[in-house]
């Protein structure tokens, strides 16, 4: 079986590392697994780059920009993509059964996405891109439904804005398109239920897959001594990427939360614990102290593992892989209902799911957490060593992957 996937980065961002799992896991099945990336961070020789000239990367950059530029007050994440590569031509040039897409922004305009091959596809969803008109989570906005228009994102009140456009060019494109779509969690996959553009599409939950001798429960006091952090503190951790610059990771509500314990008795027990960042604002007034960015395994199971709980504060979330993670070393999470992470946590089994987005409730259940012993950390490491594990997630990609192969071979042979 062979397998080619792509993703704009190979480990850099949240999407990339749980594509680039997939793919390790694969060719520890004996499967021929590649992958094609616009950027490369890892020495992978399965690792397959995209090379465009500087100048031309440049030229597409300030044009895809230009469209943008419309709307200065818009969110950071929002994406349009008119200008195209050569990246379908590139494709051509690898023998595949399968092509796996995964997380394209910047490595493929839309509107190539029906002609990439006549293989099967499968496309793992990791946000909400693909059903909106260019945000990446629509912040409990339902206009993806309606094609989108009067962005709040872009602070729009245009009708026929850029959002409308893009969702009408993904319409226009995407009639004939029919790839298999993969969500991580039920709470994703219900929302391309929803989806005009990708509604009418075979849709997966697989969860994103997890190597669990990496992520594995490290003693606390050798993980805190690592870190440097008191023994006697009750850690509460919290972070991720970009947790500051994306209003759904839920900064503001972890503030909220945080200000709620600190009114407690027990506030001088807690030590505030954040990676991903180098300050905390919002958090100077309370005991806190910065990780800083966290990119390698080691390190962050050392900081998991730390922790008497983990918080994900997120208003939206299409899996929670930092929930997944804390999880496998021992760490009880709490979080809100409503999002991608109901599917990881258990509710008062392997940590706290609080009313959607209620601070108040959140810091009930941190409090609630802090209060357990030792066993809702061995039910979490027990629920990812039994759903989330990377050979049960890779043996699920597999099962699907010889599904389409065999509808493939019926639909030529008919």
């Amino acid at each position: 079986m062979n397998i080619l996937h792509l993703n704009t980065y190979d480990t850099v961002g949240g999407a990339a590392r749980a594509s680039y799992r997939l793919h390790q896991g694969l060719l520890k099945s004996g499967v021929n697994s590649q992958q094609l990336v616009l950027q490369k961070k890892s020495q992978d020789p399965t690792i397959h780059i995209y090379q465009e000239p500087r100048l031309v990367r440049r030229v597409r950059a300030i044009a895809d920009q230009w469209s943008l530029n419309a709307y200065p007050q818009r969110e950071r994440a929002f994406s349009a993509h008119w200008v195209p590569n050569f990246v379908p031509a590139k494709i051509k040039n690898f023998q595949f059964d399968i092509l796996h897409i995964h997380w394209i922004t910047r490595l493929l305009i839309l509107e190539a996405l029906p002609k990439l091959t006549a293989k099967p596809v499968a496309w793992t969803l990791q946000d909400m891109w693909a059903i909106t008109g260019g945000c990446h989570y629509t912040q409990g906005c339902d206009l993806f439904m309606t094609q989108c228009g009067c962005c709040p994102q872009l602070y729009s009140s245009q009708k026929n804005d850029l959002s409308r456009q893009v969702w009408q060019r993904k319409q226009r494109a995407w009639r004939n398109f029919h790839p298999t779509i993969i969500t991580p969690s039920t709470w994703l996959a219900n929302q391309v239920k929803r989806s005009p553009l990708l509604g009418h599409c075979d849709i997966k939950i697989i969860p994103n897959g997890l190597d669990t001798h990496r992520y594995r429960i490290i003693p606390k006091p050798i993980a805190r001594q690592i870190w440097q952090l008191p023994p006697e503190k009750k850690i509460v951790l919290a972070g991720g990427v970009s947790f500051l610059k994306e209003p759904h990771k839920g900064w503001d509500l972890l503030c909220k939360t945080a200000q709620i314990l600190q009114d407690q008795d027990d506030k001088n027990e807690i030590l505030w614990v954040i990676f991903g960042q180098e300050q905390a604002p919002g958090l100077a007034e309370l005991p806190v102290h910065c990780l800083g960015s966290l990119t390698d395994d080691v390190a962050l199971a050392l900081a998991y593992s730390c922790a008497d709980v983990m918080v994900v504060p997120s208003r939206q979330e299409a899996f929670g892989q930092v929930a997944s993670e804390a999880m496998a070393c021992g760490t009880p999470v709490v979080a809100f209902a409503g999002t991608g992470v109901q599917d990881i946590v258990d509710h008062q089994v392997s940590g706290y799911l609080a009313q959607a987005f209620d601070p108040q409730d959140l810091a009930a259940g941190i409090g609630w957490v802090l209060r357990q012993g030792a066993e809702l950390g061995h039910h979490a490491r027990h629920k990812v060593e039994r759903c989330f594990s990377l050979p049960v997630v890779v043996q699920q990609h597999l099962e699907l992957y010889q599904s389409l192969m065999e509808k493939h071979r019926v639909r030529l042979s008919s």
